[in-house]
């Protein structure tokens, strides 16, 4: 499993830097290129009924209805002496963020050493914004999380341009503010993924202490994202490998449930939704993770636990929010085999007077997706996925 950073990219983000820049003349760019309709509801309002099983007009689409927002790191925070910063290249690119200290832009395009503002090490490659952990800030020993402290993220410098971005584009689209530092992600960036599992047996009170200082933290992201106007929360937590979650349901129970149950009811309180993204077979967790009170799952690969599983034990309990399989279907590119598994998507997850989201993966051309494929799949959402859905046209 790579210890990648899980932040938004690829087509969503694309899209969203060009609205960012140049909304009137690219939005309608990529209405008419996608032949983008709006329906009768707006996103937002259809989002909405599909994630509480209210009846949308038709299945929401996250190239159209959403607006997907993240955090910047305060200007205030640069990185120690010797060290390149760990921020999105698009942070700096769109002046979000500025290295003081760094006067030429060229070193955005170099292979780095970097370090983020938990005090993690990263080996960052050209031109991104994810790469690999070298030395999590608590790696060699609990007895440093003594003093330690966690980034303020109620520092609304973080949040100001991003309130102003949904002020001038949101429009009618559904606000959905991503995680960066989700709870189990960062849990085991700070300790090293050998560590984190064996934390859980070996030292789990002090798990215990650092996961709740993580709660806490990302309960101040929440009411954060609230203030700028958003309509749900997103995690990004992966828990699976191909075959099962590397964390048995007993340990995730015990010592992770807690924390997205105390997530999931902030984001309640402040009338925001709250899903999660994990990728891998997580079938083990699902009846969990919807009993932490989640209102939707984010899936790129369905295929890992199974559409039929998937529509036998989560759909009508659980808002879907899927991609087309990523390994076994839309790097084909071929057009009956995409069709064919929309199809049977719709039909099996999202019959339920909503409950189903179409999302398809960020970064589709690295996977090989082309662009005739990524068209195609957002219309045969379009086509099939109108409620109330015509079943005979699904078989």
């Amino acid at each position: 499993m790579s210890d990648r950073s899980r932040q938004p990219s690829g087509l969503s983000k694309t899209i969203l830097q060009f609205q960012q820049k140049f909304t009137t003349v690219v939005t309608p760019f990529v209405e008419k290129t996608f032949n983008i309709k709006r329906g009768v509801m707006t996103g937002r309002e259809r989002a909405t009924r599909a994630i509480e099983f209210k009846g949308p007009d038709m299945i929401p689409h996250q190239t159209r209805d959403f607006m997907l927002m993240s955090y910047v790191p305060p200007q205030s925070w640069q990185p120690p002496e010797g060290y390149y910063p760990y921020v999105q290249p698009e942070f700096v690119k769109y002046g979000l963020w500025k290295w003081e200290k760094r006067k030429d832009k060229g070193w955005l395009k170099e292979t780095r050493t970097a370090i983020d503002e938990f005090g993690t090490v990263w080996r960052i490659g050209p031109q991104t914004g994810s790469g690999q952990t070298v030395k999590g800030a608590l790696e060699d020993g609990w007895h440093l999380l003594d003093g330690y402290n966690l980034p303020d993220t109620k520092d609304w410098d973080r949040y100001k341009k991003v309130a102003g971005w949904i002020r001038r584009i949101g429009g009618t689209r559904y606000v959905l503010g991503i995680d960066n530092n989700s709870i189990w992600e960062r849990f085991r960036f700070l300790r090293g993924f050998e560590n984190a599992m064996t934390d859980l047996v070996l030292h789990p009170e002090e798990v215990k202490v650092l996961l709740g200082m993580l709660t806490d933290m990302t309960l101040d992201v929440i009411d954060s994202f609230k203030k700028t106007g958003a309509h749900g929360f997103m995690l990004l937590d992966d828990w699976g490998t191909q075959v099962r979650s590397f964390i048995s349901p007993r340990h995730f129970e015990e010592f992770f449930l807690p924390c997205y149950s105390r997530i999931t009811a902030r984001c309640h309180e402040q009338g925001m939704h709250c899903g999660m993204h994990s990728c891998g077979n997580i079938s083990a967790l699902v009846p969990l993770l919807i009993g932490s009170g989640l209102d939707f799952l984010q899936i790129d690969s369905p295929d890992m636990c199974g559409v039929d599983w998937l529509s036998e034990n989560a759909a009508g309990k659980i808002c879907l929010a899927c991609s087309v399989d990523i390994q076994n279907v839309f790097p084909t590119n071929n057009p009956v085999l995409i069709e064919s598994y929309i199809k049977d998507m719709i039909k099996k997850l999202g019959n339920h007077n909503g409950g189903m989201m179409a999302w398809p993966y960020y970064e589709a051309w690295v996977i090989g997706v082309g662009y005739r494929a990524h068209r195609l799949e957002y219309k045969l959402f379009e086509k099939y996925g109108k409620y109330p859905l015509d079943l005979s046209k699904l078989q």
